[in-house]
């Protein structure tokens, strides 16, 4: 410890060492802001006692002492501080471990995998049934590839708290990276039975359930989705197309006819509504909910060589070939990755109008 400067308030003279960062970050990544729990954990470390009631007495007479005294957080320099204080992980018995959790995170979004770890495995040492650390373990070794010890880990998170929706997610990843579709299915549902909004897992489950060619469940799945969101097209039209394949052309159609008579307010059910009005000939009724929307937001590519073919299914020929010229200078990857919807729609006559190959 080093002293670096003394202030003086209320005639008190109180000093600033090079540790009283430190302190301040212990605080915040360990005890949410609370001196007196550390003070009672840390009783008998006199030294840090005696920071930690100085940094009281600045806080209460000065102003909050807070991130701005250490940012960035460097894990391995307070690893460095906790050795040399002879400071270990049984010391915390107090301790909240959430801080240390949102650094993990922190480490691992910026990519850096190896600090992150360390955080991981320091929190278990100061409580090895801190579930929510091996769930972040797990889906760390699920980013790397390796996706057993992976699945070990989250494992073990579900063990010790089963409500911990994350882990259940990350093992439907894994097992369907894995080609285990219905342990991918499995878990998914669990995650969904804890957290029935996640609406994006309904649609994993789904398609887990088409790679085992059960459509029985694709249909399941998605029929209880649109019991919680009764406007989703996309959940519409993907039911429809299961239940086609189960054979139920009535159910189907009865989807279909409900998607003609919807109107899009999803940001995903745009184009799949677009889709089916193209195919019972609506194109007009196509063309003005595109360019409304393409006048509000003309980034969306997608959207206008949808606008596009209901132009020249109409005979607007000068329309149509703008906008297909527009996507050549500008985007002919995606206008070469459309050819299925071009044969779908138009005739080899409409695509050489518009010089479509």
């Amino acid at each position: 410890m080093e002293r670096v400067i003394d202030l003086i308030v209320k005639d008190r003279v109180v000093e600033v060492t090079t540790d009283t960062p430190f302190v301040i970050m212990l605080r915040d990544l360990m005890y949410e802001g609370d001196w007196s729990t550390m003070k009672e954990d840390l009783s008998k470390k006199e030294q840090i006692v005696k920071e930690i009631e100085n940094c009281q007495f600045l806080e209460k007479n000065v102003g909050i002492l807070c991130s701005f005294v250490y940012d960035p957080v460097c894990f391995e320099e307070l690893l460095e501080w906790l050795e040399e204080k002879n400071i270990h992980p049984k010391d915390f018995v107090h301790a909240s471990l959430n801080g240390l959790y949102d650094l993990a995170i922190s480490y691992a979004d910026k990519d850096m995998h190896d600090v992150a770890f360390k955080v991981i495995k320091y929190i278990l040492e100061v409580d090895k049934n801190y579930a929510p650390a091996y769930e972040l373990w797990g889906s760390l070794l699920l980013e790397k590839g390796e996706f057993q010890e992976g699945i070990k880990y989250l494992d073990k998170a579900i063990e010790i708290d089963p409500w911990l929706v994350e882990a259940y997610s990350s093992l439907g990843e894994a097992y369907y990276n894995l080609g285990d579709y219905a342990k991918a299915a499995f878990y998914w549902e669990r995650e969904i039975e804890y957290a029935p909004n996640n609406k994006f897992t309904y649609f994993m489950v789904a398609d887990a359930y088409r790679k085992l060619n059960r459509y029985d469940k694709v249909c399941e799945i998605l029929e209880k989705f649109l019991e919680n969101d009764p406007n989703s097209i996309v959940a519409m039209y993907e039911l429809a197309e299961a239940y086609k394949k189960l054979g139920d052309i009535e159910r189907s159609k009865q989807l279909e006819e409900r998607i003609l008579k919807s109107q899009p307010t999803h940001g995903g059910d745009l184009e799949i509504w677009s889709l089916v009005q193209l195919r019972h000939g609506n194109y007009e009724l196509v063309q003005r909910e595109l360019e409304k929307v393409l006048q509000q937001s003309p980034s969306k590519v997608h959207l206008k060589l949808i606008l596009a073919i209901s132009y020249l299914k109409q005979n607007k020929i000068e329309q149509a070939r703008s906008l297909i010229n527009e996507m050549k200078d500008q985007h002919a990857w995606y206008l070469y990755g459309k050819q299925e919807l071009f044969k779908e729609f138009l005739t080899e006559e409409e695509m050489q109008v518009c010089g479509i190959s």
